[in-house]
């Protein structure tokens, strides 16, 4: 059935091509709409600072002079001078500082705009992949398409992928290097290892969790090496990880001077914040949360279509799994967990999934408010789910009433999904499924990253009629006047920000209800009697943030 309908639509890329081109074209359109984050002035500095680093090397001195006065007129950061943290790679931030010289860029708004639509450019080109890697399994494309469509429809995934620059950028790199594993598995040539290896090592620089590509080639070696299997040998892997460490050290800066110390201090970098973060309404440090926290994140700001498909994918391919190893014979040709490349592939993904999932829950690595550094995992998510479709598919192969009716029931329940990214917009990023109920979703910190800063101060702009001047505090961790500088000049001249700790001679006071201490226990954010809470802006009986204004 799913041949002839294949047949019927006759997939000769065209409907893919404009599948994407719709896509591309959507992103184009609304990708100014998304608010700005904390981090975002941090990394346009590290751009600028391995761009001048670079041309000083290369002697291209009037690119140098440029990058250098860029760099040097970016003030204010949510982390330490970029000089004592170069640790992230340049694969987005230095294209991006480039790109802002070349089009001689010099309004704020424009620049991180700029950023924006580069982050959704490289996820996008990342969805191709996904759409690749999906193809090369099933080898189906109407099962390929629809799992796509899960991947660009993750509420939280489409919403990120507009201003996240570092969860987003290592997502979309990951998912190339699958792609490039997986034609690895197909065909072992010197060039689908040299571009494993690139992207792979790529990838590390944005995240860690990029060296478990080079682990698990060497994880499958061992085990063919046991079971005395002859597809993957040892002088494949020892490419690899000579190609791999070679392109990790030439995209990644941070190791050019003591590479091994490099690794290391990056390592204890990112498992090192120890925040606060509000998780049910108790605080606890960000790298000693309950063991369960990941888990619950990905229930409850999955869609429910996403979920159901998922646990019907990995429980089936789980079962058979362990069927398999406790099947195993010695002298059996079916001596492995495995019995052919695409069960292959499963394998790997599936420990990818175990891997990370264990290692993220149990280890007490800081996951940071909400579960956003550990996105890539929803490549897993994916992936299982477009099986259980392929399982389905399967089954009722000659059964036309039946897959007719689950083609619908997918059709229905993703334009409800849909239809929620479009009630979340611009606040995606911020997605519940609507099993949460609202008072779990404002237990939760939600606005972590500060994107409705921005659309506040518009908003007071707006409604204070006049030219007079207006002063604007926060009553939460968020450091306001990060946002000033994205202003136009006659809004920059109405607006004074002011501390938290002097809110009490504000005229407005802008939160995110997101606190680096227990505000149960301490006044620091407590309200000056004087203030009244005149809005409470909701998605979906989310609070993302809330706005107070001193009376007269």
């Amino acid at each position: 059935m799913i041949k002839k309908i294949s047949n019927f639509i006759n997939f000769n890329k065209s409907i893919i091509f404009l599948v994407f081109i719709a896509y591309f074209i959507l992103g184009f359109l609304i990708y100014k709409d998304y608010g700005f984050y904390t981090d975002e002035k941090f990394h346009r500095s590290n751009g600028f600072f391995w761009l001048t680093y670079i041309a000083d090397f290369f002697g291209l001195e009037k690119l140098k002079l440029s990058s250098a006065i860029k760099m040097s007129e970016i003030q204010g950061f949510t982390l330490p001078d970029i000089e004592l943290w170069n640790k992230y790679g340049i694969i987005f931030d230095l294209p991006a500082a480039y790109l802002e010289i070349l089009l001689e860029l010099d309004e704020p708004l424009k620049y991180y705009q700029l950023r924006h639509i580069l982050i959704f450019i490289y996820f996008f080109i990342g969805s191709i992949f996904f759409y690749k890697i999906l193809l090369n399994r099933y080898k189906n494309k109407i099962i390929s398409l629809l799992g796509l469509f899960l991947l660009i429809i993750t509420p939280r995934i489409f919403g990120d992928s507009f201003w996240n620059n570092k969860d987003i950028i290592f997502l979309s790199l990951y998912i190339i290097s699958i792609y490039y594993y997986f034609k690895v598995i197909d065909n072992p040539s010197n060039k689908n290892i040299i571009l494993l290896s690139l992207f792979s090592g790529i990838s590390t620089t944005i995240r860690l969790a990029g060296f478990f590509i080079p682990i698990s080639l060497i994880l499958f070696w061992l085990i063919n090496f046991i079971s005395n299997k002859k597809d993957l040998n040892f002088l494949l892997v020892l490419k690899h990880l000579i190609s791999y460490f070679f392109f990790l050290f030439i995209f990644w800066p941070h190791l050019w001077d003591n590479t091994f110390t490099g690794i290391i201090g990056s390592l204890n970098l990112d498992m090192a914040w120890s925040g606060k973060v509000n998780f049910l309404g108790e605080y606890y440090h960000s790298n000693k949360l309950p063991y369960y926290y990941l888990g619950f994140w990905i229930l409850v700001s999955t869609p429910i279509l996403h979920l159901l498909l998922f646990f019907h994918g990995f429980s089936a391919y789980s079962l058979r799994v362990i069927g398999r190893f406790f099947k195993i014979k010695k002298d059996s040709i079916y001596n492995d967990l495995w019995r052919a490349k695409e069960e292959k592939k499963d394998f790997f993904i599936f420990i990818n999934l175990v891997f990370f999932f264990t290692g993220l829950s149990l280890l007490n690595i800081s996951l940071y408010n909400s579960w956003r550094l550990a996105y890539f995992l929803y490549i897993f998510i994916i992936y299982f789910s477009t099986l259980s479709i392929y399982f389905y598919f399967k089954k009722y192969k000659n059964k036309k009433f039946i897959n007719i009716s689950l083609i619908l029931c997918f059709i229905i329940l993703a334009t409800s999904i849909i239809l929620r990214i479009y009630i979340y917009h611009p606040y995606q990023s911020f997605y519940f499924n609507f099993l949460t109920t609202e008072k779990i979703k404002n237990n939760l910190d939600v606005d972590y990253t500060g994107l409705s800063a921005i659309e506040f101060l518009r908003e007071v702009i707006k409604n204070e009629k006049g030219n007079h001047e207006i002063i604007v505090s926060t009553n939460s961790w968020y450091p306001l006047w990060f946002m000033h500088d994205l202003l136009d000049a006659n809004e920059k001249k109405r607006i004074k920000i002011i501390v938290n700790d002097e809110k009490a001679n504000a005229d407005y006071v802008y939160s995110n209800r997101v606190y680096n201490i227990d505000k149960r226990y301490y006044k620091k954010y407590d309200m000056p009697s004087r203030f009244k809470k005149i809005k409470e802006h909701k998605v979906d009986n989310t609070i993302i943030y809330e706005i107070y204004k001193k009376s007269k």
